[in-house]
């Protein structure tokens, strides 16, 4: 297991496979009923596994699988499947293909009030799982997502591409909050699972490589052509003091 900043780093799934995997272990581990997961994902994929609470022999807590765009319909948006326990909700959300997109979930189960966020733009409010805790005890896994019938990894998901800047809060974030979160703000990091501060066990041929290029990333300097914090043209992203 390692344990460091990956500021400038990111983990490469070099091919969609069920023995690509990351395993990060959480700094608290007690079950959960309030929480937010902020990542950065690079694929030119379509439809792929974000993460997975648990392993393959751990009763089904949460999994997200993303669509990205094309879609396989006329429709101007995909649809994204969240899992928790036994239940799916499906949200309807946009991304960016061959580019890094930012994607975070929110969700508290007082309420059940599920939450996704991509680049900065909100979904419609969801219910699932009111009164549900997620149990972190098994770890939390990048790039798979447990089949329900079988203990194993779901191949049809298998994550192919790159994951960057992975952040955990038990609790849910505020909307300006999550956008500091997008632009990467070092000053802003999970206290369940932090990426500047991350513990963490490869499987198969995933590998760390450097950050080569990302989105707003602040004061990196790892941008795409034309794009900085200053000419960031998303409504409400503005830099915040």
């Amino acid at each position: 297991m390692a344990q460091e900043d990956m500021e400038r780093n990111v983990f490469l799934f070099p091919t969609r496979s069920v023995i690509n995997y990351v395993v990060l272990t959480p700094m608290v581990t007690e079950s959960l009923d309030k929480l937010t997961v902020c990542l950065r994902i690079y694929t030119n994929d379509r439809r792929y596994a974000l993460f997975n609470v648990g392993t393959t022999e751990s009763l089904i807590e949460m999994s997200v699988v993303f669509q990205s765009m094309p879609c396989y319909t006329d429709l101007p948006y995909c649809s994204n499947d969240i899992f928790m326990n036994t239940l799916k909700v499906s949200i309807p959300a946009k991304a960016d293909v061959l580019d890094w997109n930012h994607i975070c979930v929110t969700w508290d189960s007082y309420t059940g009030v599920l939450q996704l966020w991509v680049n900065g733009k909100v979904s419609p409010r969801t219910i699932m799982q009111e009164a549900f805790s997620v149990d972190l005890q098994k770890g939390f896994v990048l790039g798979q997502k447990r089949d329900y019938y079988y203990q194993k990894w779901d191949s049809y998901v298998s994550f192919e591409g790159e994951i960057s800047d992975v952040h955990m809060w038990n609790r849910v974030l505020p909307p300006e909050t999550i956008r500091k979160v997008l632009l990467n703000r070092r000053n802003i990091n999970g206290n369940v699972i932090s990426w500047r501060s991350l513990n963490y066990t490869l499987y198969g041929n995933v590998t760390v490589q450097p950050k080569l290029q990302c989105r707003y990333c602040g004061k990196l300097g790892l941008h795409h052509p034309g794009l900085s914090e200053q000419n960031i043209n998303i409504e409400g992203l503005e830099s915040e003091n």
